[in-house]
């Protein structure tokens, strides 16, 4: 809006240029709050997964080699052998909480290989310690984690008053611009166009989370009807995530598409999704070292979203 000829018809009106100021005041408030949101958030993250991604890794060596020494002892324990059954993607993502549980469950029991045998099963004594030691920092990570939480919603809170804000002076200015529309129509004509708000349908119901890597959430179960239109915005910088509808909470073997970075998509309910009708809306976090962060707007019947639609695979 700010390219010629537009700048002297804004410049013209003292009202004009205040509004037009007030409203990029409060627009800048908001992107600032919003980079503080990610700065508060960034470095204990990134701390905090590099710690979970090596506490898994290791968690998985520790679980093979108490699985192989529990099948070749003697006598065997088929009991033990079964019950070491954790994979990566069992211990590197999903609850942190859950997670903790598993990692300290494979603590004690490779705890019970003999000193001796530790050796037949790759297992080095100094690796047992190791693991314990990053279980116990993870363990105090992990209420840093929900401070930062906190904080972020804190300045969602803050955002969500600025935007209530930046409507006003939106409004305010839309009011004035429209004051030309006899004189500059083509002006007032691109002016709303470039400041439409969408209309994503009546009753329309949102949820927003923030995915640890490979860590995948359920939504909208039994919310939506066909004719419904469900918008999915990845608002990563890094992590894609990817989308499947399920009958289960499971992630489905097959299917499903994937959103790359700051994009979205739109779709009628229901959508091929590479699969049948089903009552979940199923998102994964494709990344192993980055959270995702997503959004998912369920609207009531037929929405005017500009967001493209899935690719057919």
């Amino acid at each position: 809006m700010d390219l010629n000829p537009n700048p002297a018809i804004w410049d013209t009106n003292d009202w004009v240029v205040q509004s037009k100021a007030r409203a990029q005041q409060a627009f800048d408030e908001i992107l600032a709050l919003a980079g503080l949101t990610e700065a508060d958030l960034h470095g204990a993250t990134e701390e905090k997964l590099n710690l979970w991604s090596d506490t898994a890794k290791l968690g998985v060596h520790l679980n093979v080699g108490t699985k192989a020494w529990a099948m070749n002892k003697t006598p065997k324990d088929l009991v033990l052998a079964a019950a070491m059954h954790y994979q990566k993607s069992d211990l590197d993502s999903g609850a942190i909480q859950e997670v903790l549980v598993r990692m300290n469950f494979i603590k004690g029991k490779v705890a019970l290989i003999p000193v001796l045998d530790l050796v037949k099963v790759n297992i080095l004594p100094s690796e047992i310690t190791t693991y314990a030691t990053k279980i116990d920092a993870l363990t105090l990570a992990n209420p840093q984690w929900r401070i930062a939480v906190s904080v972020r919603a804190a300045n969602r809170g803050q955002i969500i008053e600025k935007f209530k804000v930046f409507k006003a002076e939106i409004g305010v200015l839309d009011g004035l611009v429209h004051t030309y529309r006899y004189t500059q129509g083509v002006f007032v004509a691109a002016y709303d166009n470039g400041r439409k708000i969408l209309d994503l349908g009546k009753g329309a119901k949102t949820d927003e989370a923030i995915l640890h890597p490979r860590e995948h959430i359920a939504w909208f179960h039994n919310k939506y009807l066909p004719g419904d239109t469900l918008t999915l915005r990845n608002h990563s910088i890094l992590a894609k995530i990817k989308a499947y509808l399920s009958d289960s909470t499971d992630v489905p073997a097959t299917g499903g598409f994937e959103i790359d970075p700051e994009h979205e998509f739109k779709m009628e309910i229901p959508t091929d999704f590479n699969g049948p009708f089903g009552h979940y809306i199923i998102i994964v976090s494709m990344s192993d070292t980055d959270d995702a962060s997503v959004t998912g707007i369920l609207a009531k019947g037929k929405s005017d979203s500009d967001a493209p639609s899935p690719p057919l695979t």
